[in-house]
């Protein structure tokens, strides 16, 4: 009894600090509401050849493993991101049975935010909040103070200077940890597919 009830507190108290993860991130980049669904993706290609994509998806600041989407790039030559996020985002947003993100992550600054404002523009999904997260570049760069407070960058559209959350905080763990297991989703996928074409 009581394991079962240590077990059970911690997993209350986790649950209790991913929740004030969430409501850090709306507050803190203005969202509408809480950003209960969140979907980040990633293009991944090899030498210029068979780019992929991934989906990944975290409901309540945990991984929801049932949603992750792998996606082959058909309609692109070469190596061509802004093309291969739209095809994919055009792809995700046909499939209305899944539950709309109310938020939505690509990785890097201000340009691939602007492509990804862009290309939810003309997939006709405006509504969907997005934002960018971008690594820190090297100190020298920028005051040294902001630096030691954070790594990461959050850039939103409309707003020149990034948010930025505390290195610790429970708020930039779900954001950093949803980016980078979309990173590695992609990288396995294309792994996979390089292993098995090159034993055919």
């Amino acid at each position: 009894n009581q394991n079962a009830e240590a077990h059970f507190q911690k997993y209350v108290n986790k649950s209790a600090d991913k929740l004030r993860g969430l409501e850090e991130i709306k507050e803190k980049l203005g969202l509408p509401e809480l950003p209960k669904r969140i979907e980040c993706y990633d293009i991944s290609h090899f030498q210029g050849a068979e780019t992929v994509a991934s989906q990944v998806v975290f409901e309540d600041g945990v991984p929801a493993r049932d949603y992750y989407r792998r996606y082959k790039i058909r309609t692109v030559q070469g190596v061509d991101d802004f093309a291969s996020m739209y095809e994919v985002l055009s792809r995700r947003f046909k499939h209305t049975e899944y539950e709309d993100p109310q938020l939505l992550v690509v990785d890097g600054g201000k340009g691939q935010l602007a492509q990804a404002v862009k290309i939810l523009q003309e997939v006709g999904r405006q509504d969907i909040p997005v934002v960018g997260l971008a690594k820190a570049r090297t100190e020298s760069e920028f005051q040294k103070q902001e630096v030691q407070g954070t790594e990461e960058r959050i850039f939103i559209p409309g707003r020149a200077n990034p948010v930025t959350f505390k290195t610790n905080s429970e708020a930039l763990h779900i954001l950093t940890g949803i980016r980078d297991e979309a990173h590695r989703f992609a990288i396995t996928y294309h792994r996979k597919l390089r292993e098995s074409s090159s034993l055919e």
